[in-house]
């Protein structure tokens, strides 16, 4: 072993008092935050500051924050192998370590949200294949197998290498002896290990994509303003890596500093990475604009409550700051030190320093993603007190955050204590870093500050003709007026559409209604639904819109409202007919007066109008129990449950094929054959 990599174990050595000093301060945070869940436990969520208005708060926003910079060692170790980038050899281990305690951490935070966290367990016990709940344990459970398998493989030759390492305690050397599972480095095992890393490697990324994909659908799923939209999916998962590699490029920064690691991590691992998490943030500045600009544009329906409290309300200073700060700010700095060559000296300090606010702004952004739709329904919060309908995280929230941040710190340099931090096999005959990638086709620093300003200039002009691309208002001239009638409908006259609720589907085979045991919760009988205690009233709203000489406007958008005790019901706009008439049908089992509000907005040429009725639904019948049993979840569906099955299923069969086949199975036979080899001759 060479001086150098007599420098890198030495890090599996400290004990001096700065190293014992940053162990007690974060064991004293976690034991602060254990001191406030443990309040939080005996009196319930009513200790922290959310209520059945706004049940998510920071507990789920840390959720998903830590799910997201787990995608580091994805990122770092996965697909650069896969690439075949021999530059990502010494910060593969500090990626992968990431991915392990992140996910740790932030599959705890599920369970500290609960306000009984032993009814976890019926997650397990009645599961519905359904729920998108489910799948998240599912895809989660399995993403932290997988990673701790990766992690694992590729750490069995250093593990044999520190078995022999005198200097270390023998109750240590005996631990990394048993873990190494006998490791020899024969050409045999070494030929297995590479297959199974490469396998692992390549499976690792889909479900990697998978898992912050189906944590996008926890919210994409709910029929929330700002959540209702199908571009999650890709937003988070580009979200996820972009945090992720900022994480990587700061305990990169960090380490390095701390652990002396110059000869292993040098300015040009910096820079390739650098380069990745610009693009990364590029795109994820897009989806950004993407995100808002198609909502914003129209500025209407559920989100415009919503919009005008993250771009001008009480939301619009955190709103304006994550966007400066966590993406802007981190952009333009990493093109600063990234471009012009007079500025390379602070490549380092600058991209620690990018790579900080990136991961400030990432959490942050989660935040704004959970607090403030929640806070703004669909339905207005009334008959409550005026607290509940606003959220404010408390002393505990705050606390057991902190604990969670410093448990992920604890966890990290444990880990860089008792495992080394770089790769000693993957180093042992690590080649000469590549020159500076401007070098290579001629991508010089004249062709990186064009590059820049052009992807500046790109950005400034999107955002500019997205604020410019408001239609101009012409003034409006000519009242019109807006009739408004009602009638109940005969079931003759009744509109057919499909309705689970009062036509259920017929049975299918999947139905497991007969068993008497095993999982009836997995999936129940349509057979079983409540059948309706009577014949619900249909009300037809007609309305019909005139100019101010009389005659129909056709063709214009009117809108419908029913105002409930909770607030209005917004329907929608339907168009008027040739001869101005437009009408709703509502169905919605209602009982009793509820004023319906007809509206038209205008167009330019003829002036707003409005429309209001008194709807009567009808008295409401005697209570009466359902005939049969009650519906408890949807017929389960293969077309829904049963992809998720197999892919997951999948994702384990390679696991056991990697783990249990190639590594325990296929070295031990191989180190076996071995051994006999010398008696047969």
């Amino acid at each position: 072993m060479n001086q150098r990599e007599n420098n890198l174990m030495q890090t599996l050595d400290m004990s001096n008092p700065k190293f014992r000093a940053w162990v007690g301060l974060l064991g004293a945070v976690i034991l602060w935050g254990a001191f406030a869940y443990s309040l939080q436990l005996r009196h319930g969520l009513a200790e922290t500051g959310m209520r059945d208005q706004i049940s998510w708060g920071l507990y789920i926003s840390n959720f998903v924050f830590f799910i997201g910079i787990s995608h580091a060692g994805t990122l770092i170790s996965a697909i650069l192998r896969v690439t075949d980038a021999d530059w990502r050899r010494p910060i593969t281990r500090m990626a992968e370590g990431i991915t392990v305690v992140a996910l740790c951490i932030g599959g705890t935070m599920v369970l500290i949200d609960l306000g009984r966290p032993d009814r976890a367990l019926n997650l397990f016990r009645y599961p519905r294949i359904q729920s998108p709940i489910v799948w998240d344990v599912l895809s989660v459970s399995t993403y932290l197998s997988g990673c701790l398998i990766y992690f694992y493989l590729p750490l069995m030759p250093d593990l044999a290498i520190l078995a022999e390492e005198a200097n270390l305690g023998s109750f240590r050397r005996r631990v990394y002896q048993l873990l190494s599972l006998g490791w020899t480095g024969t050409p045999g095992e070494w030929r297995l290990l590479e297959k199974a890393i490469s396998v692992t490697a390549v499976m690792i990324i889909p479900l990697a994509i998978s898992v912050h994909t189906v944590v996008s659908w926890i919210f994409a799923m709910t029929l929330r303003p700002g959540w209702d939209s199908s571009i999650f999916g890709p937003y988070f998962v580009v979200g996820a890596i972009y945090s992720g590699a900022a994480a990587v490029v700061l305990a990169m920064c960090i380490l390095r500093s701390v652990l002396h690691l110059e000869e292993y991590l040098e300015p040009v691992h910096f820079r390739n990475l650098g380069l990745l998490l610009l693009s990364f943030s590029l795109l994820y500045l897009y989806f950004n604009v993407n995100e808002y600009l198609t909502v914003a544009y129209k500025f209407q329906g559920g989100e415009k409550l919503l919009l005008d409290r993250l771009f001008s309300g009480d939301y619009a200073p955190y709103f304006w700051t994550v966007q400066v700060v966590g993406v802007l700010l981190p952009m333009l700095l990493m093109m600063a030190v990234l471009g012009p060559k007079r500025y390379r000296h602070f490549t380092v300090p600058g991209l620690g320093l990018a790579s900080f606010l990136a991961i400030a702004g990432a959490w942050a952004k989660r935040y704004l993603i959970v607090v403030p739709t929640l806070s703004s329904p669909f339905l207005p919060i009334q008959r409550v007190p005026e607290s509940w309908g606003h959220y404010t995280p408390t002393w505990i929230e705050w606390s057991i955050t902190a604990a969670a941040f410093a448990a992920f710190l604890l966890l990290y340099t444990l880990l860089v204590k008792f495992f080394p931090v770089v790769s000693v096999w993957e180093t042992r005959h690590m080649e000469p870093p590549a020159e500076e990638m401007e070098t290579v086709s001629g991508f010089g620093p004249r062709a990186w500050g064009s590059a820049a300003r052009l992807s500046l200039i790109l950005v400034g002009i999107l955002l500019v003709g997205a604020t410019l691309a408001r239609a101009e208002e012409k003034p409006v001239a000519g009242p019109t007026t807006l009739s408004v009638t009602w009638s109940n409908l005969p079931s003759a006259a009744v509109p057919k559409m499909e309705d689970a609720r009062t036509d259920p589907a017929p049975g299918t085979p999947w139905q497991i209604g007969a068993f008497a045991g095993g999982m009836p919760h997995f999936w129940n009988s349509p057979g079983n639904a409540a059948k309706s205690p009577g014949v619900y009233p249909v009300v037809s709203v007609a309305a019909q819109l005139k100019d101010v000489k009389g005659q129909a406007l056709s063709f214009q958008p009117v809108k419908f409202k029913l105002k409930t005790s909770l607030g209005w019901l917004d329907f929608g706009a339907r168009p008027t007919d040739d001869e101005g008439k437009v009408a709703l049908v509502v169905r919605d089992r209602r009982y009793g007066s509820y004023p319906v509000s007809v509206a038209y907005p205008g167009d330019g040429v003829h002036q707003p109008s409005l429309g209001e009725t008194i709807v009567e639904f009808g008295l409401r019948p005697a209570a009466a129990l359902p005939e049969g049993g009650v519906l408890t979840s949807p017929t389960f569906t293969p077309e829904i449950g049963l992809p998720f099955v197999l892919f997951y299923g999948s994702m384990w069969c390679v696991f056991a094929y990697s783990l249990g086949y190639l590594v325990i199975w296929k070295m031990r036979a191989a180190r076996q054959a071995i051994a006999l080899k010398p008696d047969t001759q």
